[in-house]
């Protein structure tokens, strides 16, 4: 597991926040995968439910699965875009089950995500991303994750069910979790898994903010151009989402790309 995939993470406490959790289905079909999507959330103690564009016509199926937690149904934010749903999320998890080859990032198992997760969501909100029942995370959704998760299964018959693969993400997390005794780490488990501290990682409204200033300075010195800006673009965002930054990181970015805009017309004599 390459270790730019997880930063470091918060120690001095055991358990994931699970108010910092959120589940986000993009583009589901059907109501009853909705509903019991929510009742396997409510299962394993996660409220925040995020729905990218629902297609259902009818809910009524959603209310019937998801028997118990039509609280969490009501409760449920629904946006028209990824972006939008993922504006204040700090750590993105992609879920799949395609090929690695697919795509330029390393596929961790729902065990090592549960785990990266539990010191992350310290400081920072995590999004879980599930795609269409039919489609699943396109290559474009895949590309705004900062890792990617595959449950197990046989390789012939690999395609699990919405809920059931929520259930399984939900469970992994709901493990580490430390709100139920029977599945508290024991000593030597828990000091394993501390890490050094983690600030809070930038949102992704302000790293939309860093990518759309950063594309207007390499287009206005030329190192990019509208021809190459969205290919070239694509590459250098997968390379400043494996360092997941900061905050203030974003800040000093940014604070640089506005000196060369301010000074990008100036001669400057060479070193010597």
């Amino acid at each position: 597991m390459p270790a730019q995939i997880f930063p470091p993470a918060a120690s001095g406490g055991w358990g994931i926040r699970a108010e910092n959790i959120v589940f986000v289905l993009v583009s589901p079909k059907n109501a009853g995968n909705i509903g019991a999507v929510a009742r396997a959330m409510k299962n394993m103690g996660f409220e925040n439910l995020r729905l990218v564009n629902p297609q259902p016509s009818s809910w009524l199926s959603a209310i019937q699965m998801a028997c118990g937690a039509e609280d969490l149904l009501e409760r449920a934010v629904v946006e028209t875009s990824l972006e939008k749903a993922l504006a204040d999320i700090n750590w993105i998890v992609g879920t799949t089950a395609r090929s690695r080859r697919r795509y330029h990032k390393s596929i961790s198992s729902p065990q090592q995500i549960a785990q990266a997760a539990t010191s992350i969501s310290q400081e920072n909100k995590i999004a879980f991303l599930f795609g269409s029942e039919k489609c699943g995370l396109t290559t474009e959704e895949i590309s705004l994750c900062h890792a990617v998760v595959t449950i197990p299964t046989r390789q012939d018959f690999c395609s699990l069910n919405l809920s059931q693969a929520v259930m399984v993400v939900a469970w992994e997390l709901f493990k580490l979790r430390g709100g139920d005794e029977r599945h508290k780490p024991n000593e030597q488990q828990q000091h394993h898994h501390e890490q050094p501290y983690q600030p809070r990682m930038a949102s992704q409204e302000e790293l939309q903010s860093l990518f759309l200033h950063l594309e207007q300075v390499l287009m206005e010195i030329e190192f990019i151009t509208p021809e190459n800006s969205r290919h070239m673009m694509l590459s250098i965002k997968e390379l400043i989402r494996r360092r997941a930054l900061t905050s203030r990181e974003v800040k000093i970015l940014r604070g640089i790309l506005h000196k060369v805009q301010m000074h990008k017309d100036r001669v400057v004599p060479p070193l010597p």
